[in-house]
């Protein structure tokens, strides 16, 4: 490592998140996927034992004022696992992908994925758009508390688990067999304070799973966004305007799919649900 501040991150694919974040301050910072390091692997535990390896081998140099270990919350908060060194930034949420499941994702796609402009639709028809999706968002809660059930006790008869793929909750057996659980569950987050809450949904759900559904409902909106042109306070198009429908501006360009989508949503780490990543990385300095 180098005299500029280093960030340690758990995986390849957090390397251009992270750096993109340190830009939009204009802070210089080196970010390293832990499995870079001699000796480490990928994964929230490696990056914990780097970190823990620093404090062991620093003598007089405080390690938190040139060094941050990111870790995802993951279920570690419920496991009362967090790290108490000062050098560990624990995400608010479950892991990185969560934060993305914010309004401005919404508009982002709108005027990248129609040729709506960024000026077609205001700031309270994306409130309720967002609105709209978070109540789709809702589907992952039972499954996410019965995730989080058998991770906090392995010998639990678990119908679900974090392994598993996002869209398996849309099959039975898992389908039912959760849903014939939500009274048990719902005693369950009660005994953890857990509520059916977009934030605390961001805390127990993986983040593929829920900026994945995310995304999925995204594209949905977009598929049928024609209807929005000139309606619930959006501006009529030029096109619609002169009724020429077929080439309407709010239609979804060809070529899109919830796999860009979700893509999409990691070029924007100006998002507000970032701001505590930016203010760590303002409080690291470079090693004298």
């Amino acid at each position: 490592m180098s005299s500029t501040p280093a960030v340690i991150v758990e995986g390849i694919n957090d390397i251009k998140i992270y750096n993109s974040i340190a830009k939009s301050i204009n802070r210089c910072v080196e970010v390293y996927a832990v499995e870079a390091i001699k000796g480490y692997s990928a994964g929230c535990g490696h990056v914990i034992n780097a970190v823990k390896a620093l404090y062991a081998s620093a003598e007089s140099v405080l390690v938190e004022d040139f060094v941050i270990g990111i870790i995802d919350r993951d279920t570690r908060e419920f496991r009362g696992e967090l790290p108490v060194e000062k050098a560990f930034l624990v995400l608010n949420y479950y892991s990185v992908e969560s934060h993305f499941v914010d309004p401005e994702i919404v508009r982002k796609s709108i005027s990248t994925y129609t040729l709506a402009g960024d000026d077609a639709v205001s700031e309270e028809m994306i409130d309720a758009l967002f609105s709209k999706i978070e109540q789709k968002l809702y589907d992952l809660y039972y499954f996410s508390l019965e995730s989080l059930r058998f991770a906090l006790d392995g010998n639990y008869n678990s119908d679900y688990r974090y392994s598993f793929a996002n869209n398996r909750r849309k099959q039975d057996p898992a389908m039912s067999n959760v849903r014939a659980k939500i009274h048990e569950l719902d005693s369950f987050a009660a005994s953890l304070n857990i509520r059916c809450s977009l934030s605390d949904l961001k805390k127990i759900s993986t983040g593929k799973w829920l900026l994945g559904a995310f995304s999925e409902e995204i594209y949905i909106l977009l598929t049928n966004f024609k209807i929005y042109c000139g309606k619930f306070g959006a501006k009529k198009c030029q096109y619609c305007k002169r009724e020429i429908l077929d080439t309407c501006t709010y239609k979804i360009k060809e070529g899109i799919s919830n796999k860009t989508i979700y893509s999409l949503a990691f070029e924007h780490t100006g998002l507000t649900s970032l701001d505590y990543v930016r203010d760590r990385f303002s409080s690291v300095s470079a090693v004298q």
